[in-house]
């Protein structure tokens, strides 16, 4: 490619990144491995982008298939017009477009928005969910947590420079060990026309603006009923804590834990509420170990 060619989409390691048309929306995926094998969908976090799973999908291409799809209007998925931010949405379009690659059932592996919606798609549809993985989610969390990451989704309206907004995520994140890639931060940023850079989703701006606080921004909405919903889940469910996390404690975790009918509780070490960037290895070493117990 010449040097005045078009930017590449960034490709993981191991991995492919594509777009796939479902109902009428363009979605955004990173996948790993063989198509044929046992499937894993990939949920991400609130904010986050499918990019924070490449090391699982490194990890565990040789044996299982991995799907991580940018959630709708997170990263370089679009929104979904007309419908409410709520979990139910967002579980809902989850299953067409695991039929669009003929998945038919699947582990799921979700962190924070993207656990809430896992547990949502297992008690909506069962006969696609044949195991979970929880990483620092529950149905009771921490306000003063909640609240930092909604100090910092609203801080910034845009950023100057990558190394702007590179330095903004490491004050939010100072327990990292390397702090952020400013190059890598354009999976998680767009450039605008006026120069500026500015984060693949809407939610600080729509709080900023004063409009509806999706996500964590209303947290209690969002986990309504849930717990109710996890006592009928019956498949095996691994909850991970990052063991600094000021999001999900202790209790909450046990919490859900104790709702959910074939649970086991781990603990991810030196990790905060981001757990699976924290400590990556770690949590691929229990996500490995919780898929062998049940035998996906």
């Amino acid at each position: 490619m010449s040097e005045s060619g078009p930017a590449r989409h960034d490709v993981p390691a191991g991995g492919r990144s594509g777009f796939v048309m479902v109902d009428d929306r363009q979605v955004h995926y990173l996948e790993w491995g063989d198509r044929d094998a046992a499937p894993i969908l990939c949920l991400h976090g609130g904010a986050q982008t499918a990019y924070m799973w490449e090391e699982l999908g490194a990890a565990l291409a040789s044996r299982y298939y991995l799907l991580a799809p940018d959630l709708p209007a997170h990263g370089d998925s679009d929104p979904i017009f007309d419908a409410p931010f709520d979990r139910h949405v967002l579980a809902s379009s989850v299953a067409p477009l695991a039929a669009e690659f003929g998945i038919t059932r699947a582990a799921c592996v979700g962190a924070s928005l993207g656990g809430i919606t896992s547990l949502t798609l297992a008690a909506a549809r069962p006969e696609l969910v044949g195991a979970v993985v929880l990483v620092d989610i529950g149905h009771r969390l921490e306000d003063a947590g909640v609240d930092r990451i909604i100090e910092f989704m609203t801080k910034h309206e845009s950023f100057a420079s990558l190394e702007d907004a590179a330095e903004a995520v490491a004050e939010y994140l100072p327990h990292r060990r390397a702090p952020a890639d400013p190059q890598r931060l354009r999976r998680n940023l767009r450039q605008r026309a006026d120069g500026r850079w500015e984060w693949k989703h809407g939610l600080g701006r729509q709080m900023r603006d004063g409009g509806p606080r999706p996500g964590f921004g209303g947290w209690r909405e969002l986990v309504s009923g849930m717990d109710r919903e996890a006592a009928t889940i019956q498949v095996p469910v691994l909850v991970l804590r990052g063991s600094q996390s000021d999001v999900l404690s202790d209790e909450g975790a046990g919490e859900i834990a104790a709702l959910l009918p074939d649970a086991r509780l781990a603990t991810i070490g030196a990790a905060g509420h981001h757990a699976a960037g924290d400590n990556p290895e770690t949590t691929v070493s229990l996500v490995r170990s919780f898929l062998d117990e049940v035998a996906w």
